[in-house]
């Protein structure tokens, strides 16, 4: 193992991302050494950043963005019990510890933080104009978040690019309306004609294909609405 490649430099708390990584060494095989420009919704202290940097990145014109508030999310601060988040996570200091890590990396130079909320900083990338190859979603857990990241970046993914959900089986509320699986599989369901899914353990693998199954007019005026009482039950 070369020194870049070596993980235990680096220093994280949580290291969520260790248990997918053989997962994601397997299916980004064929990426490697390839020209990428890499979009990351959520780094937290940079654990995934870190690993693709250092294996993804390698490419001299490859670049990457990642987005994140650097605050936590709901499922980080919704609990006042005696082991209180605020202090397991210490989010007072989860930027600094994200610098700290990717400095580390021998191609940080082709990374550009973007400390905002998702919502602001995808509609900035839009207006540049961006465009991305590989997309990795793991920001807010909120359904309602997770399917405007969703809509938002698929906008910017090029056909044959991948979009990774990260916790699509995740069930961090009582209520499935929270829930990420929710909103990925309403976006799922939308986009049908243009995806291929592969679902893990714990995540989904999106990639984007040739539309092949293009709308079809409606020919009958009648049926051009939804019964209203199919209507009230499917809501």
């Amino acid at each position: 193992m070369t020194a870049d490649h070596d993980r235990t430099r680096f220093h994280f708390q949580q290291d969520w991302f260790e248990l997918i990584r053989p997962e994601w060494e397997q299916r980004t095989a064929h990426l490697r050494g390839r020209e990428l420009r890499i979009l990351e919704i959520g780094c937290f202290e940079g654990c995934s950043t870190t690993w693709i940097l250092d294996n993804l990145m390698s490419h001299p014109s490859s670049v990457m963005t990642v987005i994140d508030t650097f605050e936590g999310g709901m499922e980080h601060q919704d609990d006042n019990g005696p082991d209180h988040p605020t202090d397991r996570y210490q989010l007072s200091t989860l930027k600094r510890r994200f610098d700290a890590n990717v400095a580390k990396c021998p191609e940080v130079a082709k990374l550009n933080v973007m400390q905002a909320r998702s919502d602001d900083a995808l509609v900035a990338l839009r207006q540049q104009r961006r465009r991305f190859d590989f997309i990795y979603i793991d920001a807010s857990h909120v359904a309602i978040d997770v399917l405007h990241d969703a809509v938002m970046s698929w906008q910017m993914l090029d056909q044959g690019g991948l979009i990774v959900f990260d916790d699509y089986s995740w069930r961090g509320f009582i209520e499935d309306c929270y829930n990420p699986r929710t909103a990925v599989r309403a976006f799922i369901k939308c986009a049908r004609p243009e995806v291929e899914c592969i679902e893990t353990e714990s995540q989904l693998w999106v990639k984007r294909v040739p539309n092949c199954v293009p709308a079809t007019p409606n020919p009958d005026p009648a049926l051009y609405y939804w019964d209203k009482g199919t209507a009230k039950h499917v809501l």
